[in-house]
């Protein structure tokens, strides 16, 4: 069965990421700290870390920080969302010089034998059910013993409403920047808006399917990959294998 392919996220996040790092304050103020709980205690020395659909590079930029030593490999199939993540590496040149980026998905990255963790954050929503099996088998077989995984899912103790909900504001200049969401049956819509004054003088809607998947969905799926699902939050989770491995595999 083949790989993840996640090309049809490609144009999806484009008119995003314009507005994603001005506004990601508010969700990363608590996403920030379950990524450093989740990465605690990861060993750099049994393999890079691999960063699956890593947008702007908040993910990539919090988990360089909480493993000091990793070198990264990060995987972005938007164009927009790289343009802000080669900015990042850009301003930091110390994180440049230890995440390779790959334009593409999972499929197109060559990977290591072995991983000291993987990141998939906004990401198993948008995959079907075959997918997510099939990169949970390849993470299996590639995570060193007890290396995490961390996935997050759709929050089902509050999931996006119908009506529209402001999730974020900033001034910037003389000028307003807004988030908001609007639950659907399939995901949600992130609307982006730019305001002077009270007028709109900008707006970006940016529809995004997600299946619902939840931790308990997760835990069945993962575990019949043989990897053990612990949550952090009821939309944030930790997976470890639960399969000892031989150590000649380590030399192979």
């Amino acid at each position: 069965m083949p790989l993840p392919d996640t090309t049809a996220v490609q144009d999806m996040y484009g008119p995003a990421a314009e507005f994603y790092d001005l506004l990601a304050a508010p969700a990363w103020a608590r996403l920030g700290p379950l990524l450093r709980r989740a990465l605690d205690r990861v060993d750099p020395g049994h393999g890079p870390l691999l960063d699956i659909g890593a947008g702007t590079g908040l993910s990539t930029e919090a988990a360089a920080d909480a493993v000091p030593g990793a070198q990264l490999l990060v995987v972005e199939p938007s164009a927009g969302m790289r343009i802000a993540l080669s900015t990042r590496l850009a301003c930091r040149p110390a994180l440049a010089e230890r995440v390779t980026v790959t334009a593409g998905t999972v499929n197109d990255v060559r990977l290591p034998p072995r991983l000291c963790a993987a990141v998939a954050l906004g990401v198993v929503g948008h995959l079907a059910s075959a997918e997510r099996a099939a990169l949970w088998r390849l993470l299996s077989e590639r995570l060193a013993p007890g290396a995490p995984v961390v996935v997050d899912v759709l929050d089902r103790t509050a999931p996006p409403t119908r009506a529209p909900l402001r999730l974020a504001t900033r001034r910037v200049g003389a000028l307003t920047y807004e988030s908001w969401s609007e639950g659907a049956d399939d995901g949600w819509t992130l609307t982006y808006r730019v305001r002077d004054g009270e007028t709109v003088v900008r707006e970006h809607a940016v529809p995004l399917p997600w299946s619902g998947i939840g931790l308990d969905d997760l835990a069945e799926e993962a575990g019949a990959a043989g990897l053990v699902c612990t949550p952090l939050a009821p939309d944030f989770a930790v997976l470890r294998s639960t399969t000892p491995r031989d150590p000649r595999e380590e030399h192979s």
